[in-house]
């Protein structure tokens, strides 16, 4: 079947009815991201964030063809695994706002031409909707491909967990928490030294400009080092079981809030606040981990 068929079958198959649901749920938050620029831009971001969802959710779904990727899947006719066509079902879903502000466009502007110009616009309906549809199907199929990919690593992540579990059973598990002490550290000497070396203290400034291009990739390194270190000890269970999808989860929350609320209030450079927001929630996150595993398992 062309993949318009083989998603149409998904929209009405069971097994993909929690995608249905979170793509019905994606919808209003599109309306509030959109609200400002549509129907000239409608915001993609919450069907991304659906298809991460259920990527994560159907990660370990076995498709009929095995793990085939989505260019081969076009190319070839196989379909999908399940995980990347649950992230197209929620995105095509999530995409009934799009469509209707694309209607309602292309209604608008008919009805304002007349004669061949109208007919041009109307004819650009039967293109304008596919079209549409198809942008939020692939927003939702690449977060699929994100949250397959988290779930995976996770996987891993408990599989080397109970291998260095076994093999020093007594001693601790992990060392990741070396580089969470160390952003601990860095991240708040960072941006101090921006307001202690000004503009004319040439070679402060130029450190403390240094150090806060290195926070960025410094934050990466240390939200992995987080997810290890915790998956480590929630594996292991010995003294805590802390829950790493909520000290991970509630920095990349937090930049997505921060970001999107820039982008409603018209902010300069929302990606930026929301790397600002994200440093900020990853430092506090990263204290009150390390906080609680000094507390429950004696280090750092």
């Amino acid at each position: 079947m062309s993949p318009g068929r083989n998603t149409f079958a998904d929209l009405t198959d069971e097994r993909f009815r929690t995608a249905v649901l979170v793509g019905l749920v994606s919808i209003p938050f599109t309306v509030v991201l959109s609200w400002e620029s549509a129907p000239t831009t409608v915001s993609g971001t919450a069907a991304f964030g659906a298809g991460l969802l259920v990527g994560f959710h159907y990660a370990d779904r076995s498709a009929p063809n095995g793990d085939v990727g989505l260019l081969e899947g076009i190319r070839y006719g196989k379909r999908p695994a399940a995980s990347r066509r649950a992230g197209i079902v929620a995105g095509v879903v999530g995409s009934v706002p799009a469509v209707l502000w694309a209607t309602i466009s292309v209604l608008e502007l008919v009805r304002y031409l007349s004669g061949w110009q109208a007919a041009i616009a109307a004819a650009l309906l039967p293109v304008t909707i596919p079209f549409a549809v198809g942008l939020f199907a692939l927003s939702g199929a690449i977060g699929a491909v994100v949250g397959d990919w988290l779930a995976v690593r996770g996987d891993r992540a408990r599989d080397r967990a109970r291998s260095r579990a076994r093999q020093n059973p007594d001693g601790d598990a992990s060392g990741w928490w070396r580089w969470i002490a160390a952003y601990v550290l860095f991240a708040p000497a960072a941006v101090l030294s921006v307001f202690v070396f000004g503009p004319d203290n040439g070679a402060g400034f130029a450190i403390s400009v240094l150090a806060l291009l290195a926070l960025v990739p410094f934050s990466v390194v240390a939200i992995v080092a987080l997810f290890e270190d915790a998956v480590t000890l929630h594996e292991v269970g010995r003294d805590w079981v802390p829950n790493y999808w909520a000290y991970v989860g509630a920095p990349l929350g937090v930049y997505v809030l921060v970001s999107q609320g820039a982008t409603f209030l018209e902010s300069a450079n929302p990606s930026g606040d929301g790397v600002y927001g994200f440093v900020v929630a990853l430092w506090l996150s990263s204290v009150v981990y390390l906080t609680g595993r000094r507390r429950r398992v004696g280090t750092p």
